[in-house]
């Protein structure tokens, strides 16, 4: 079984090294790494040069113009030739027996997809403190089940977590569906996931933390929030309920159920991410959309932001709201300051 590791990379010169290098360390040796330098403007692609040295294994592949996340991971499936496909974020690294352990169960399993775990390690309190991820409660789904059933369980379980980079599918399953991502977007992984999760007939979960993910500033994920966050939200929401409102009749009706609760979700998380954008920002985005974006954005986002703050503004404006900041300022502030650099 051979593995095909596509790691995108831009402008990530203090971080690649340490990524790749644990791909070196790997007791797995059977796999390929393409990396995609997405048209770095630091020193990423020296270093990339560098750490790959004359190993066989990996592949550097350039790009001339900056194209983002989606067309990079595009660029590598082309490439490609691996039997199963894994996505890793440059700045993040997986542990050294990972592929050991995914290769083992993938084969005990013949499964065509493997989810697996993860750990979250931040580079400061502030982001643990802003940006926490919970991944360590993620329950074990054991057996082995269809795409469709799976996907119940993971929701039923709270065990969802909308990244291409924690799990391993069979590359022939994504060219008979030529499944790509959707390219000139952000969030773009929920929507492929959900796209992939319909396919597969054996599925499971691995839930143990191979995947050692990073959280930095100036990342995509910790950036302010702004309309390209909402955008990439509100594209994946109407390509997924799009696909329900079409294909939903196929499926189990608890299928249907946890795969519209995500879509309504997704809306949601836009209509919040608007309470930290200026609403001029709001109104020019809303006057690029064609009539009928424009009301689902309006019915499904700015409706439902409009409506949240209202309920938030009735609630702070609350006496009993005053008095309850002012007893738990004092706690609130003490506990932000005394998270211990090991928790980080």
């Amino acid at each position: 079984m051979k593995f095909s590791i596509i790691v995108a990379a831009y402008n990530v010169e203090d971080y690649i090294e340490a990524c790749l290098e644990a791909l070196k360390r790997q007791t797995y040796a059977d796999f390929e790494v393409l990396v995609i330098d997405d048209a770095s403007t630091d020193a990423t692609r020296e270093r990339i040069e560098t750490c790959i040295g004359d190993d066989e294994r990996f592949s550097l592949y350039a790009q001339e113009d900056n194209a983002g996340l989606s067309a990079v991971r595009n660029v590598g499936l082309e490439h490609a030739r691996g039997d199963y496909v894994l996505f890793l974020d440059s700045d993040d690294y997986y542990v050294d027996d990972a592929l050991e352990r995914l290769a083992a169960r993938i084969d005990a399993d013949q499964l065509d997809v493997l989810f697996f775990g993860a750990e979250t390690f931040y580079e400061n309190a502030r982001l643990r403190r802003e940006r926490f991820e919970d991944q360590a409660t993620r329950e074990n789904i054991d057996e082995v089940l269809s795409g469709p059933e799976f996907y119940v369980r993971f929701e039923e379980t709270k065990s969802f977590r909308p990244s291409a980079c924690l799990f391993a599918v069979q590359r022939a399953l994504l060219e008979q569906a030529n499944l790509r991502f959707l390219e000139g977007i952000i969030h773009e992984d929920l929507l492929f996931l959900l796209q992939m999760i319909v396919l597969p007939k054996r599925v499971s979960f691995l839930n143990e933390p191979l995947y050692m993910r990073r959280m930095r500033e100036g990342s995509i994920m910790t950036q302010h929030f702004s309309m390209r966050n909402v955008d990439g939200l509100f594209r994946v929401a109407q390509a997924l309920r799009g696909w329900l409102y079409e294909q939903g009749g196929n499926y189990s009706q608890e299928f249907c159920d946890a795969f519209g609760a995500r879509v309504f979700d997704t809306y949601h998380v836009a209509a919040r991410y608007l309470f930290d954008i200026d609403e001029t920002d709001v109104s020019a985005y809303r006057d690029t959309l064609e009539l009928r974006d424009r009301l689902d954005f309006d019915m499904f986002i700015w409706d439902v932001f409009e409506r949240i703050r209202d309920v938030y503004d009735e609630i702070t404006g609350s006496r009993t709201y005053k008095l309850g900041r002012v007893f738990m300022a004092g706690p609130s502030w003490l506990k932000s300051r005394l998270v211990s650099p090991d928790k980080w």
